[in-house]
């Protein structure tokens, strides 16, 4: 009898420690699988389906004449840049790539089509004169590409007032303060109707038109060097996505907005 107790408590011994194996091999293996992931992660590459450049370098494109209107600049301290609807601000993350701070000019590609009026179809971000080679998808650090499921997917933001915009990730901190401070101070004002649809009227090419009320503004938050560009969105919300160009030798030349209003490959 004590032989028989003995082997059995032996043999729960056994199972005991190869139960504790298995489960560090099984740790081991998760552990593995998540940092293989996490390398995926940072070089997968989801490109355009568009070549922009032939935008930027013509005229006429889908027989539909292009203007290129310049906004000014987007002064960029913290190397970080938000693209998102500034209207619809809420929970934003900076892109995870990196550019260089400094001062950058924007560049918005207006597509002037014969039965929808003027429609800004590509707002650019130009950190370099080089050409880009690829356009790849710019991301958040949420944004995990190994989730896409086909060609047809992609990450972008939500716009929900008609709007995009490029700002830098210190001033979008700042940005979010003053319009908090907007809604403190007049509880019952909208922020658009009664303080940004007047910045976006000076930009009106035809201030005496009570119905131009202008499509973009490059606005100075207050006491600060710190600037938010905002302007309409192609054909109105939706969600769009941002891609960083990406010139021959490796290296970031731009960033560019698609509003879906040229080159969508649909017949």
């Amino acid at each position: 009898m004590k032989l028989l107790i003995t082997i059995i408590i032996g043999a729960i011994i056994i199972l005991f420690f190869l139960f504790k194996q298995k489960k560090e091999e099984v740790i081991e293996k998760e552990k593995e699988t998540k940092l293989h992931l996490e390398k995926n992660k940072d070089s997968i590459e989801v490109l355009s389906h568009a070549d922009y450049n032939i935008i930027f370098e013509n005229t006429i494109v889908e027989n539909i004449p292009i203007e290129v209107l310049e906004i000014g600049n987007l002064n960029v301290p913290s190397e970080q840049i938000v693209v998102c609807d500034p209207l619809v601000f809420y929970d934003v993350k900076p892109l995870v790539k990196k550019i260089k701070p400094g001062v950058y000019p924007v560049k918005i590609y207006v597509a002037k089509t014969e039965y929808s009026g003027d429609r800004f179809a590509i707002a650019k971000l130009e950190i370099t004169d080089n050409k880009a080679v690829k356009w790849i998808l710019a991301t958040t650090a949420d944004q995990d590409l190994n989730t896409l499921q086909s060609k047809d997917e992609y990450f972008g933001f939500p716009v929900d007032a008609g709007l995009g915009g490029f700002l830098d990730y210190k001033t979008a901190l700042a940005y979010e303060r003053f319009c908090n401070d907007f809604h403190k101070k007049y509880p019952n004002k909208n922020i658009y109707d009664d303080f940004f649809a007047a910045e976006f009227k000076k930009n009106a090419k035809d201030q005496n038109d009570p119905n131009d009320i202008g499509d973009w503004i490059n606005y100075t938050l207050p006491n600060t060097d710190l600037n938010i560009t905002m302007f309409h969105s192609g054909y109105g919300d939706g969600y769009y996505p941002a891609y960083w160009g990406i010139d021959k030798n490796g290296n970031v030349s731009s960033l560019v907005i698609d509003f879906f209003v040229l080159l969508s490959g649909e017949e």
